[in-house]
């Protein structure tokens, strides 16, 4: 498994705790929280073409790294 490793606020932290159930790893709550039904990404991503979403990720991963390094893509 590939590990990624992030900052939390420390209120995001222990809201994050309060959420987690026994014998819960911080990835099955967040993944648990993410898929909880009217999530407005999952319900986006229903209303597209699998494909035409994962380029739709990419995009916006593109962007995200962008900002990060104040680079800009004007494609």
């Amino acid at each position: 498994m590939t590990q990624k490793t992030i900052s939390l606020s420390e209120r995001a932290y222990k809201l994050l705790k309060k959420e987690k159930k026994d014998k819960e790893s911080f990835s099955k709550v967040i993944e648990r929280l993410i898929s909880k039904k009217g999530n407005p990404w999952l319900v986006l991503e229903k209303q597209f073409d699998p494909e035409v979403w994962d380029g739709l990720l990419e995009k916006i991963r593109e962007m995200r790294e962008g900002n990060l390094t104040g680079f800009e893509n004007n494609d």
